[in-house]
């Protein structure tokens, strides 16, 4: 079997040194802090080298939600995001988790896409999330306020 396109890798240590990175899924470094040291860490890894990283938290039994994912600016339109999903939802079957979830701002049209292309489902909206947050999320010149919520069964 040839490896995979993108592995994950436990990070061990110092989380903080990722906060540049995971601040471009999450614009708001207060909201970052407050989940940074939740669940576990992973680098994704393709080549052996490191393209970008997944905060990957418990979700009651039988999930994992995928907090926080975000590859390097020079690693995106490569299929690595596809390919980092899929080796994301390989790592979790082989711990028993049964579903993916994942959640993403209303304004993220590009991001809502590319979950539905990967095989999420639709699995519902908490309105006004994003308008808890210190400074408003806004994307492509639209302000989020609910979060949308994708789930994979796998």
């Amino acid at each position: 079997m040839p490896d995979p396109l993108v592995t994950v890798r436990l990070v061990s240590g110092d989380r903080s040194r990722f906060i540049p990175l995971l601040l471009e899924a999450d614009g708001s470094e207060p909201v970052l802090r407050v989940y940074l040291d939740h669940g576990e860490l992973y680098e994704l890894v393709s080549s052996d080298a490191p393209v970008g990283v997944v905060l990957l938290i418990p979700a009651g039994q039988d999930a994992l939600e995928i907090k926080n994912i975000v590859l390097g600016a020079e690693q995106r339109g490569r299929g690595l995001g596809r390919a980092a999903i899929e080796a994301i939802a390989d790592f979790a079957r082989t711990r028993g988790v049964e579903r993916l979830i994942v959640g993403t701002a209303d304004s993220s049209i590009g991001t809502v896409a590319f979950y539905r292309a990967c095989g999420f489902h639709d699995a519902g909206r908490l309105e006004g999330f994003f308008d808890t947050y210190p400074e408003p999320v806004i994307e492509d010149g639209v302000r989020a306020h609910d979060m949308l919520r994708f789930e994979m069964v796998l």
